[in-house]
């Protein structure tokens, strides 16, 4: 009981101390990570909330190969069009508000977080319920963008939309997902 105590704790300063940064974009590294320029150095920003397939060879892609039995051949396109759909979303030199924890990193040295085009629109609700992402089964997510993410990709899987209609059985292999 305690430990779970301490942990809502934990959530609840972390969500509190957010802060929200406009950031101009220079490039799209993959399907849920841009970089941006921060503090006059290149940062790579992880889309909260969500994962995108791969579109290189990396450690990540070894795991979703590892879990799946798939090869790269197979794998590697969707990553390559959840990139795309993300280049078509936003293109280096736009300005996005940005909000996150900007002195915590994940694994893999992103800075998570929840990224809103010009128009307030958000990336990573736009990534899942375009079909290009899915909600993440890991880390912590504020319980509001989780219900948000998870409804988006409900609609994107029951209405076929990217990945979901363009290779329904591979996107079903690799997210666990059943369409």
């Amino acid at each position: 009981m305690r430990y779970w105590i301490s942990s809502a704790v934990l959530l609840i300063a972390s969500v509190a101390s957010a802060e929200t940064r406009s950031l101009v974009v220079e490039k799209i590294e993959d399907g849920d990570t841009i970089v941006v320029m921060l503090n006059g150095k290149p940062e790579r920003l992880q889309l909260q909330g969500i994962d995108a397939p791969e579109d290189v060879e990396n450690a990540k892609l070894q795991r979703d190969i590892k879990v799946t039995g798939l090869e790269p051949a197979v794998l590697l396109p969707l990553g390559r069009a959840a990139t795309r759909h993300l280049q078509s979303l936003v293109k280096p030199g736009d300005t996005l508000q940005v909000s996150g924890h900007f002195g915590q990193r994940d694994r893999y040295g992103r800075i998570l977080v929840v990224a809103e085009d010009a128009a307030g629109r958000s990336l990573n609700e736009r990534m899942v319920q375009d079909g290009y992402a899915v909600v993440t089964r890991y880390g912590v997510m504020e319980a509001a963008l989780k219900a948000q993410l998870e409804r988006a990709e409900s609609e994107a899987i029951a209405s076929k939309r990217g990945l979901w209609r363009e290779a329904s059985e591979v996107a079903q292999n690799w997210s666990g997902r059943k369409n």
